[in-house]
């Protein structure tokens, strides 16, 4: 496949497999050596560069969808002879020791400032939870950032240009003519229409790592980030529509989500780092019909809805009825997840996500639960709760909404729900914790209510 990129501000071209991982590219066919591979899947952000204006882990980029994009590298910051003030900044603070994780330390400090020129400690935190390093200890390395940033490091930016043609990346090889790249969803249709059970592409969070580890192959891919129509997220009327090539940092940005579905903005957010945010897709999240993916918890309690799309027409179904089985969507296989599609809550509604992992970034969930309540003078007139990495799938909570619903709040009513629920989960590993958290964290959010209300 022939690809062209905007590299550091100079225009590149490469021949390469379309799912061979940007990283490698950069590494080996291009000689950009400054982004390491440390785990290969999105886990230690050492590969971390920034793709038109967003942090990503080059490790799970596949080339064909780096084809056409405006890429900065750390070698783009500056060199030993002329170094940049954040490069300078983590030399004076003691930043550096082995120096295998820096330059994604510096490249996810650089995203962050090109986007927030003041940030607090804490964003600062944030923005490098996806870089992991074991000798400095993290404080030198914020430091580092804060000094940089008191020395006006951001008055240095400068707006990048996109040097490349437009052009899609051509097929070069035997077989790159199976590697699809539409651009709208006619051509999404006629691709499916003629390559029945061709594999989707979309984040490729999943699938690079599993091409990786030998768990996954294909015959034909299509990929879908180029596709507009797959990426909005619109308010009409009493619903919100999201796309489903949206990635969780898109729902992270945006303002509706952010003040109509603030459990879902909570649930994109602890989803993992932000490099990983702006490649996982809300689409390939449910898609995955997994027990641990984060949104399922959240949306079932909203009471999302699925649109699918294909040449034979459109379906609509409930998030609920979508996912089958474990890694089983209702997805035939000549057609693609559309949008989610979401009530907006009454004003008055209740939301709330909690994910408890081993660590606030890159960490699969161990325990999640999802909430919608409206509650009217102390009466309990609608409920909906969903559990997550309690089951192969997400798990709605039916036991426990039957004993709340039309029921008034109580610090007797938080006990029995908390029995309730203890009874109906029944998690596969570590369920005496499990039961003991879920209902624990139940009567926590019923006595919340209480006081609430």
């Amino acid at each position: 496949m022939r690809m062209e990129m905007t590299i550091n501000g100079a225009l590149y071209y490469a021949d390469v497999p379309p799912m061979k991982p940007l990283l490698a590219v950069l590494r080996e066919d291009l000689g950009f050596i400054g982004p390491k591979e440390g785990c290969g899947e999105g886990e230690c952000g050492a590969c971390s560069v920034i793709i038109d204006g967003r942090l990503v882990n080059a490790c799970l980029v596949p080339a064909v969808q780096a084809s056409g994009c405006e890429i900065l590298t750390v070698e783009g910051l500056g060199d030993p002879d002329e170094m940049d003030l954040l490069q300078k900044a983590f030399i004076s603070e003691g930043a550096v020791q082995c120096g295998f994780c820096t330059p994604g330390m510096i490249m996810a400090a650089r995203a962050l400032l090109e986007e927030n020129p003041v940030p607090t400690r804490e964003d600062i935190k944030v923005a490098l939870s996806g870089n992991i390093c074991r000798c400095t200890g993290y404080e030198k390395i914020y430091n580092a950032v804060e000094k940089a940033v008191s020395e006006g490091y951001c008055d240095t930016f400068r707006v990048r240009e996109n040097l490349c043609s437009g052009q899609l990346p051509t097929p070069t090889s035997e077989g790159d003519e199976n590697c699809f790249t539409p651009e709208n969803l006619d051509d999404v249709f006629e691709i499916l229409e003629k390559n029945r059970g061709i594999s989707i592409l979309s984040g490729a969070t999943d699938i690079i790592p599993d091409i990786k580890n030998g768990k996954y192959s294909f015959s034909k891919i299509m990929d879908l980030s180029r596709v507009k129509e797959l990426k909005g997220i619109n308010k009409t009327g009493d619903t919100i529509r999201i796309g489903s090539c949206v990635t969780n940092g898109d729902l992270i940005r945006s303002s509706i989500i952010k003040k109509y579905l603030p459990a879902l903005w909570e649930a994109a957010f602890r989803s993992g780092a932000p490099a990983v945010q702006n490649r996982a897709t809300v689409g390939g999240n449910l898609s995955t019909a997994s027990g641990a993916a984060d949104l399922p918890t959240i949306l079932l309690p909203l009471d999302a809805g699925i649109i699918t799309e294909g040449p034979e027409g459109t379906r609509e179904m409930k998030l609920e009825k979508f996912i089958i089985g474990y890694r089983e969507p209702d997805l035939k296989d000549n057609e693609i997840m559309r949008e989610i599609v979401i009530p907006v809550p009454k004003e008055k509604g209740v939301q709330k996500f909690i994910k408890r992992g081993s660590r606030r970034a890159l960490t699969l969930s161990r325990l999640s639960l999802g909430f919608y309540a409206e509650v009217e003078d102390g009466l309990i007139t609608e409920i909906r709760a969903a559990a997550g990495s309690m089951s192969p799938i997400p798990l709605r909570l039916s036991r426990l909404e039957s004993a709340l619903k039309m029921r008034r709040l109580s610090p007797e009513l938080a006990e029995e729900a908390a029995a309730v629920v203890y009874d109906e989960v029944n998690p596969r590993k570590s369920p005496q914790w499990r039961k003991m958290m879920t209902s624990n964290l139940v009567k926590s959010f019923l006595t919340e209510l209480i006081e609430e209300k």
